[in-house]
């Protein structure tokens, strides 16, 4: 009967009892580590192995544990995926994760043996491309470059450069952290530029290429809605938005650029409220004497700073006569003619907007007051503040 390898059964008896007998002795011996590739193929070497030697013998794990995974005298039961090649290393195919550990491989002399201790790691290399992007320090002072390349095992090596040269050397550098499969650099913003370009370069063990990926910073841009009304008394938002801007920017609204330092903060009759790039200021109870002007949009980021206008008009209020239901419109006179009576400004009015003014209802009233902003200015440059009364009603 012969055993797998053509070992008949009394030579493998033999065998497995002197193994047995050999006294285990203090074996010398050196360190190496490997990477292979899941589904790939490695070969561990048994290195300075001797002429002289009369076995050479392969263990997985413990190097003391038995049977041995292969032996150049004795064919033990393999996995097919493991083999000898030239009597002394040993080949593993379609390698799987669960082949990562320790491996030794033992030469048998006749006075003493010789080690060589393996230690093989099977890697994933990640499948996509690096990612980055940019942030803004916790302190708003700093921009901080990130770059990721998640899913490999062991984790890859990553580098920031710019213009060829690799950050971790600059002299800008703030500080350098490496976290699982993301690399950050913190970068002091006296240097930066605007639409300058840091590239991030990956490597892995088992990877040839060097992936890369890119991001370029930006000073913020800004724009607004169009200049904004307010009745005295209502409500009225402002919005300013950020169109470009590399890390994202913090935006702050001003009162005007006499107290620039001075932030409007949220509380009171000011709402402010982000979302994304946009922010919205609104204004309570508008007040004529305190809150009409221009407002300064504020956006920044450590590249830079921009600032953008965004005015408001407050116009004096619309009351309703709370026993007839009349409207009575307030508007601002723009010269000196205040002195005209009801009669001259009735007089100047056409035959619909003096209704709106006696009988109408609140969109009369706003009707009449869009006419006097707009196609008809002369009536607005001559209308002073309007008592409407009974009488004049009658007649």
């Amino acid at each position: 009967m012969q055993l797998l390898g053509g070992v008949p059964p009394a030579r493998l008896f033999l065998a497995l009892c002197v193994w047995r007998l050999v006294p285990r002795r203090e074996a010398a011996g050196t360190d190496e580590v490997v990477f292979g590739q899941v589904g790939g193929s490695i070969l561990l070497l048994c290195r300075n192995v001797s002429k002289e030697a009369t076995e050479v013998v392969w263990f997985q794990g413990d190097p003391h544990s038995f049977p041995p995974l292969f032996s150049s005298r004795v064919s033990f039961p393999p996995d097919v995926r493991f083999s000898l090649v030239d009597n002394s290393s040993l080949s593993i195919t379609e390698l799987r994760v669960q082949d990562e550990g320790n491996y030794t491989c033992r030469e048998v002399l006749n006075k003493t043996d010789h080690e060589h201790r393996v230690q093989l790691l099977v890697a994933n290399p990640p499948q996509a491309t690096p990612k980055c992007w940019a942030e803004t320090s916790s302190s708003g002072l700093m921009l901080q470059l990130f770059c990721s390349w998640p899913g490999g095992y062991p984790h890859p090596t990553l580098h920031w450069r710019e213009e060829g040269q690799d950050l971790e050397n600059s002299s800008w550098v703030i500080s350098s952290t490496s976290s699982s499969d993301t690399h950050v650099e913190t970068l002091n913003s006296s240097h930066l530029a605007h639409r300058k370009v840091f590239k991030c370069v990956g490597s892995h063990v088992v990877k040839q290429e060097q992936p890369a990926c890119t991001v370029e910073i930006k000073l913020p841009s800004l724009e607004s809605d169009p200049p904004q009304t307010c009745f005295a008394g209502d409500n009225v938002t402002l919005t300013c938005r950020v169109t470009e801007g590399t890390p994202a920017a913090r935006l702050s609204w001003l009162r005007d650029i006499t107290q620039p330092e001075v932030e409007i903060q949220p509380g009171g009759r000011f709402l402010i409220a982000q979302e994304g790039n946009v922010s919205r200021l609104t204004i309570q109870n508008c007040s004529q004497g305190t809150d009409g002007g221009c407002y300064v949009c504020k956006a920044q980021n450590p590249v830079g700073l921009r600032e953008l206008f965004v005015c408001l008009t407050v116009k004096r209020a619309a009351f309703r006569n709370a026993d007839s239901g009349d409207v009575l419109v307030l508007v601002d006179s723009e010269d000196d003619e205040e002195g005209k009576g009801s009669e001259e400004a009735l007089s100047s009015c056409t035959e619909p907007e003096a209704m709106a003014l006696v009988s109408g209802s609140r969109a009369q009233a706003a009707h009449l007051n869009h006419l006097m902003e707009g196609d008809n200015d002369e009536l607005h440059g001559r209308v002073s503040p309007l008592e409407v009364t009974e009488e004049t009603r009658g007649s």
